[in-house]
């Protein structure tokens, strides 16, 4: 029985998703000993820079890598043409190799996995990573009041209908979503695993109190500051309002709350918005910076809380945002907002912070009373308790797991 892996992702290896959520994966799954080869999609640029020590690495860890060029234009024509590309890439490999399974991270890449599957009996794991297709609409991207937007969301509800249906087992991100998906595709007979974003304990490792002091004075923070923090993108699903409402009623409340966005989006817009919030007298005590994932646990030394504020809507009951991993295993508590997966009862679970809801009016006042409270929730203890859900081993077990029972199945018939 030929047990090896094709591993698809439209995702670069280069990108700094690839570093923190698919090459971990892979080395773990690799070293069971099992082989690996990945089909990923790279930014031109990056690739450039990256490649050659990116090759290196992996050959080193026994992994085979084709990487295939982005497309990042013509919009859905580019999508297109990087969809046909991903489909000849992965047949020309799979009739080469004969690969026992074929590991399908998201949507397009599941396309290509049933494709494989039904031509070749090839196993296809369908690793949702949450409810792509409803995110589209969800986050804005497929606008309904245009014709041909609703004809692609309806039809694409139709192929995750089918992906559904063709998995040899599903991967998903959180328990609520785990009901969903026999709705959105009655055919289903999957096992489903729950696999959350987890983070590399020993990357985001928790930093001394000298660390602590020395970021903060790098960056102008006092040293006995409350220091409420945000890591990410700002785009989309992020509710960078109102985080700053928070902030701006601790401020209220108290004299030293200072604000760390640690992220690459903070322009012109952001600092309109708060002139446009009535908080621009707040700005000296907003500090922005950007960071690599090498650069972001030292920076997250600086944070007593995080904030992780997220757009809630259907789709999101399949998310886990990979910043409450991060924030756990630097010992950081996290206020976040309830209808995002599985966030509220995570955070109950671990006493990992404080959960609210968004139409609650006087949640921001009450929270901003509470942050001592939720300060105290950190540390080492808190890094211990979430360690045994969101540490990289607890998703690499799993991930064997599920290997595992997939080559048991093909031993039993």
């Amino acid at each position: 029985m030929n047990d090896s892996v094709l591993f698809i992702a439209y995702d670069g290896l280069l990108d700094q998703l690839g570093g923190s959520q698919i090459l971990p994966y892979l080395r773990g799954i690799a070293a069971h000993p099992r082989y690996v080869h990945i089909v990923s999609f790279e930014k031109p640029a990056r690739f450039a820079v990256g490649a050659e020590k990116m090759r290196a690495d992996l050959a080193r860890d026994g992994i085979g890598w084709t990487p295939v060029p982005f497309t990042s234009r013509f919009g859905k024509l580019g999508k297109l043409w990087d969809l046909g590309r991903m489909y000849a890439t992965c047949l020309r490999l799979q009739l080469k190799h004969r690969f026992g399974i074929v590991h399908c991270r998201s949507y397009m890449s599941m396309q290509v996995g049933a494709f494989l599957h039904r031509l070749t009996g090839v196993k296809a794991i369908f690793d949702m990573r949450g409810l792509w297709v409803d995110e589209r609409v969800d986050g804005g991207l497929w606008k309904q009041d245009r014709w041909l937007n609703r004809v692609i969301y309806r039809t694409y509800k139709r192929i995750e209908r089918n992906l559904l249906a063709s998995a040899s087992h599903v991967v998903v991100l959180t328990r609520c979503v785990v009901p969903e998906l026999k709705r959105l595709s009655p055919a289903m007979s999957a096992p489903v695993t729950i696999i959350p974003c987890c983070a590399d304990f020993d990357h985001f490792v928790m930093p001394s109190g000298e660390t602590r002091q020395a970021v903060r004075a790098e960056l102008g923070i006092p040293p006995d500051a409350m220091v409420l923090s945000y890591l990410g993108s700002l785009g989309t699903w992020y509710m960078l309002e109102d985080m700053l409402r928070l902030f701006a009623a601790a401020a209220g409340q108290r004299d030293d709350v200072y604000l760390l966005f640690i992220t690459r989006d903070w322009q012109d817009e952001q600092e309109d918005l708060l002139k446009t919030m009535g908080i621009g007298h707040l700005r000296a005590r907003i500090h922005v910076r950007s960071a690599s994932r090498e650069e972001v646990p030292s920076l997250m030394a600086a944070s007593d809380i995080m904030l992780s504020f997220i757009k809630p809507a259907y789709s999101k009951m399949g998310s886990c945002p990979t910043k409450l991993a991060e924030a756990f295993a630097l010992g950081i508590p996290v206020i976040s907002n309830v209808n995002v997966g599985d966030v509220e009862q995570i955070t109950d679970e671990l006493a990992a912070g404080a959960t609210f809801d968004l139409d609650d009016a006087g949640a921001f006042e009450r929270l901003a009373g509470k942050l001592e409270e939720i300060k105290g929730m950190g540390g080492a203890a808190l890094r211990e308790r979430a360690r045994k859900t969101f540490g990289l081993e607890v998703a690499e077990n799993s991930c064997r797991q599920v290997y595992e029972t997939i080559e048991q199945s093909k031993c039993c018939r």
